[in-house]
C-alpha cells in the first residue's frame, strides 16, 4: 500500500517536471550544479562517513510571490573502502531570491538509491525520500556557490538507514541573470 502511495507521488513529481521543461518564454532558467558531499550513514550499529559528489539539473518554473519554483534533477554518489550509496531523486525546489545575491531553498526529492556493502549487506536498491534546504550565493552573472544539507529515508533493509549529507560547490546558468 505504502509503495502504491510513493509511485503515485513519484509520477505527479516526474509530470510536475515535464511541465516545467515544455517550451516557455526567455525568462526560463536551466542550471547545472556540482557539489562536494558526505554523506552521514549510520544504523543501530555502525557510522560511516561516506564522500563524493552530488550533481543535477535545475529548471526554473513560474514565480509566486518571490518564490520561485523548480523541478530539480538530482545524482548522488558516495563511497568509501567499497561501501556506496548511489542514488537518483527528482522534486520540486522552492527558493527566495533576496538582497545581496543570497538565495535559500528547499526541496522534497524522491527517487531510488542503490546500497552496496560487500562486507555485510551486499547490493540492495530501493525507494528514497528526501528533504533539502540551502542557501545559495550569486558570484557571477553565471555562477553561485551554494552549500545545503539533505535528510533522506531509504527504505530498503528495513528502513535502517537516514543519509544525512552536507554539500558544498557551485551552479552554472546556462543564460546570464
Amino acid at each position: 500500500m505504502a509503495h502504491n502511495r510513493f509511485y503515485s507521488l513519484f509520477a505527479a513529481i516526474v509530470l510536475l517536471l515535464t511541465s516545467l521543461a515544455m517550451p516557455r518564454a526567455s525568462h526560463a532558467q536551466v542550471s547545472a550544479y556540482g557539489e562536494f558531499s558526505i554523506a552521514d550513514l549510520h544504523n543501530a550499529f555502525t557510522t560511516d562517513l561516506l564522500y563524493g559528489a552530488t550533481t543535477g539539473v535545475l529548471i526554473d518554473g513560474p514565480t509566486f510571490h518571490h518564490v520561485v519554483l523548480s523541478g530539480d534533477i538530482q545524482g548522488r554518489f558516495v563511497r568509501k573502502s567499497g561501501e556506496s550509496l548511489n542514488g537518483v531523486t527528482v522534486g520540486p525546489r522552492f527558493s527566495v531570491p533576496m538582497k545581496h545575491g543570497l538565495v535559500p531553498y528547499a526541496e522534497f526529492m524522491v527517487g531510488f538509491d542503490r546500497y552496496n556493502d560487500p562486507t555485510n549487506q551486499g547490493v540492495t536498491t530501493d525507494s528514497t525520500f528526501q528533504v533539502n534546504a540551502g542557501i545559495g550565493k550569486r558570484i557571477s552573472p553565471r555562477f553561485d556557490l551554494v552549500a545545503d544539507y539533505s535528510y533522506s529515508q531509504f527504505y530498503a533493509l528495513d528502513g535502517e538507514f537516514n543519509p544525512k549529507t552536507f554539500s558544498i560547490g557551485t551552479i552554472f546558468h546556462f543564460i546570464k541573470r
